[in-house]
């Protein structure tokens, strides 16, 4: 496309945005003037209605998330921006917070969390002090850096749609066992509550615990506005090439819409 068709395009872009704004303003409709600035500035997305409760198929193409009106009632839960997610077919919403591909068998998840605090160990937990990493991105990537069987590797800066960070990669055992064959059984004892724990969560999720040994985690820490969001990213054992392949693209996709400072 040559340049003066783009910038043609760009400018007939640029109209029909003030176009309309001029129009809302005729009519004397101040909160339309203000959600149509901000949609021409936010791009694609900025008015699409976000993902709510349940666990349906979604149609592939763009999808918004909205975890501040995910939090749980009663929730004090810093604000955070809505996301933009473009998502392939066969994939499915849980509960707004959270998408994967299938829903059985599942084998790649794309999560988001407001950590609270970290699980010392993540089998043998019960009992022991939790750790409190604090509210910034280097010290939750140094707690989750820390924490036993992980494999972790060494916290990373990072940039993910426009917001600096860290990321890590961890990961369960392959030789682990969440819940024993037998009571008896000295090499593979159960997990605390047969669950392999990685940290608590405030706002619309609650425990992060893994689905599988050998599972692993792309996780990243931002910093948006002061604020951190965590996402999440894991596949399972059994997930394809084609299916990693697949969650890489998804990530890439991301996009954050707006401030909400």
């Amino acid at each position: 496309m040559s340049a003066d068709k783009t910038l043609g395009r760009m400018a007939a872009t640029a109209t029909a945005a003030l176009t309309l704004v001029g129009t809302l303003v005729a009519c004397g409709s101040e909160s339309g003037v203000r959600s149509a600035a901000e949609a021409a500035t936010m791009g694609p997305g900025a008015s699409k209605k976000p993902l709510g409760a349940g666990h349906e198929q979604l149609q592939a193409g763009l999808q918004v998330f909205d975890l501040t009106a995910r939090a749980h009632s009663g929730t004090a839960v810093e604000k955070v921006p809505r996301i933009a997610i473009t998502l392939p077919g066969g994939w499915f919403n849980y509960d707004g917070w959270a998408v994967q591909k299938g829903r059985t068998p599942r084998t790649v998840f794309v999560t988001f969390w407001d950590v609270d605090l970290v699980y010392p160990t993540p089998c043998d937990w019960k009992y022991k002090p939790m750790i409190d990493p604090g509210r910034g991105v280097a010290g939750l990537a140094s707690a989750l850096a820390r924490q036993p069987l992980r494999h972790a590797t060494a916290p990373e800066d990072v940039v993910l749609g426009g917001f600096h960070g860290k990321y890590l990669q961890w990961s369960v055992p392959t030789d682990i066992a969440f819940a024993a064959a037998r009571p008896d059984d000295a090499l593979f004892p159960n997990c605390d509550e047969k669950t392999f724990q990685s940290w608590t969560a405030r706002g619309w999720a609650g425990d992060r615990y893994q689905q599988a040994p050998g599972q692993v985690d792309r996780i990243w820490i931002l910093n948006i506005h002061g604020r951190r969001l965590v996402l999440d990213v894991s596949y399972l054992p059994k997930s394809t090439p084609a299916d990693r392949a697949e969650l890489e693209r998804v990530v890439k996709s991301i996009r954050f819409l707006n401030s909400r400072r």
